[in-house]
């Protein structure tokens, strides 16, 4: 807010100058957009910029006691010169470390059509968003299912659909275009994962289709007519699959690796003659094997299951697990009942993350490289468009309040009419591709 306040500061000068305002005192805090009252932020974090939830004029001033920010709202009514001092509210400190940058995918909601996209970072110390690529680059196509090296983010890989695509990978200053269905079993790669090693990357191969409901309030389902797992390697540019997560019988999709790289953890679910017809008892389960010298050993083994729900994004933090949950299907960012569940994996007990969650979609999300923060989309703020929101995670079980993205003005969020899409934190500033990008698409 110290970028935005002395602005509000004069308007609130002048018009006190000109009209006497008689304030109250309230032992409620002020009614804001966004809702910062109470989160824990990290040290350096960009100021947060907020307005009254009614509209009303106000003024702010900020307190530092340690480590909690103290914020002292005064709000007034034009029309009457009555105004409220407001009980102050915190906003609390924390000396963890958080990736200095995220990076995620900026679209329209996926029941309208697009024309141009592409993938972005954000410095998190400031509101400064950068291309990393856009779609222009690749003649108008999708570009999606981005996915970084872990702490490595000058080497990173997305897909370009459309003419001409397939996936891009990335090594610093070397830029190429591969399309998987050229190699091995012939099968495309969608939702990737990146081996901490760095050398391998899981993908799942799906055969996906929408449907669009003309009843109710979902926008759009998405399921899997059938899906596997296969693995790239880097060196070789070679694909491999493994008959146990590659096989007719069950569809395996969205997979991840643990931090030491010898586990990988993915969703699965009974292969179905009719998915579209039958997809409200589609429960996909959380299921993991085990990975040594670049080949997966033994038999998958069910980690988690429940009738009642299905696993999407698990996302793994050392000791802990994060995943997605809905009331069925593989695809939950148009389920408003989707939350975050916390699993702890040394325990195997499952318990919603309920500070994260609310009434409307919670969906894809990532965890900082030092396992204390987690980043997450939702659709909480209208309904329609996912936007990101960053929680603390004390390591113990317990998230902090999550908030709200700072942006320079909270209006963006409003005018902004794009989704944010696979948010991920990097440990640098992702470089810009386009010039790269544009050339393998102009042969």
């Amino acid at each position: 807010m110290r970028g935005v306040w002395p602005i509000l500061a004069l308007s609130a000068a002048l018009f006190l100058a000109c009209g006497r305002v008689e304030f109250t005192d309230s032992s409620s805090l002020p009614p804001i957009v966004p809702d910062y009252a109470g989160v824990t932020i990290p040290e350096g974090m960009a100021a947060l910029s907020f307005e009254m939830a009614d509209g009303r004029p106000f003024k702010v001033e900020e307190k530092r006691i340690g480590d909690t920010l103290y914020y002292h709202v005064r709000a007034w009514d034009k029309k009457t010169g009555k105004g409220v001092r407001y009980a102050p509210f915190p906003v609390y400190i924390s000396h963890d470390a958080i990736d200095p940058y995220i990076a995620y995918r900026l679209i329209e909601p996926s029941y309208e059509g697009w024309k141009e996209m592409g993938l972005y970072s954000r410095e998190l110390a400031t509101y400064k968003e950068m291309p990393i690529v856009e779609n222009a680059s690749v003649n108008g196509g999708c570009v999606n299912c981005h996915s970084f090296s872990p702490g490595d983010p000058s080497r990173m890989l997305f897909h370009a659909r459309g003419a001409g695509g397939g996936t891009i990978f990335v090594n610093g200053d070397q830029v190429k275009l591969l399309n998987l269905t050229t190699v091995g079993p012939h099968k495309q790669g969608v939702y990737p994962a990146w081996h901490p090693g760095g050398r391998y990357v899981i993908f799942s191969s799906n055969a996906t289709q929408q449907s669009f409901p003309i009843m109710g309030s979902q926008q759009v389902e998405v399921y899997d007519h059938n899906s596997d797992l296969i693995l790239f390697d880097t060196q070789t540019d070679s694909v491999f699959t493994y008959e146990p997560v590659c096989n007719t019988a069950r569809m395996e999709t969205f997979p991840a690796w643990a931090p030491d790289g010898n586990t990988l953890y993915y969703c699965v679910a009974d292969s179905l003659a009719s998915v579209v017809e039958n997809r409200a008892s589609v429960h996909y389960e959380l299921a993991a094997i085990d990975f040594r010298d670049g080949k997966f050993t033994g038999e998958p083994r069910t980690v988690w299951k429940a009738d009642s729900l299905s696993v999407s994004f698990p996302r793994v933090n050392g000791e802990w697990l994060l995943f997605t949950a809905s009331g069925y299907g593989t695809f939950p960012i148009w389920h408003k009942e989707a939350d975050l569940y916390l699993m702890d994996l040394e325990t195997g007990i499952v318990s919603p993350a309920e500070i994260l969650n609310s009434e409307d979609t919670e969906s894809y999300h990532s965890w900082s490289s030092n396992g204390r923060w987690v980043l997450f989309s939702s659709r909480r703020l209208d309904g329609r468009y996912t936007r990101l929101y960053i929680a603390h995670f004390d390591g113990e079980g317990h998230f902090g309040k999550p908030f709200l993205l700072p942006q320079k003005k909270f209006s963006h969020n409003v005018l902004r009419l794009k989704s944010y899409n696979v948010p991920e934190f990097v440990p640098e500033q992702p470089a810009g591709l386009d010039e790269a990008v544009s050339k393998l698409f102009a042969r």
